[in-house]
């Protein structure tokens, strides 16, 4: 799964594996229903890629996120980032 992921984003975002997996063991302990924690991972997601998140794009993730209603599949997630 995680190849598929680079395969989406490798023409576009240099991103070391290994950064990924630290990232995602770090969401993994992110209080998803925290607002400022949400927000907090979302810039660093931003910092890994190299791309700056612009405000409107942050308050809807953070609100999408925080509510509940953010997918729980890859495919779906993938899909709304994209």
């Amino acid at each position: 799964m995680i190849n598929n992921i680079f395969e989406q984003f490798g023409a576009n975002v240099e991103v070391d594996e290994e950064d990924v997996m630290d990232m995602a063991a770090d969401a993994a302990q992110t209080d998803l229903a925290d607002d400022e924690d949400v927000r907090n991972l979302i810039r660093s997601v931003g910092a890994m890629v190299g791309r700056e998140i612009d405000p409107e794009i942050e308050d809807k993730l953070t609100e999408i996120i925080t509510s509940g209603e953010a997918p729980t599949d890859m495919a779906s997630l993938m899909e709304m980032v994209m």
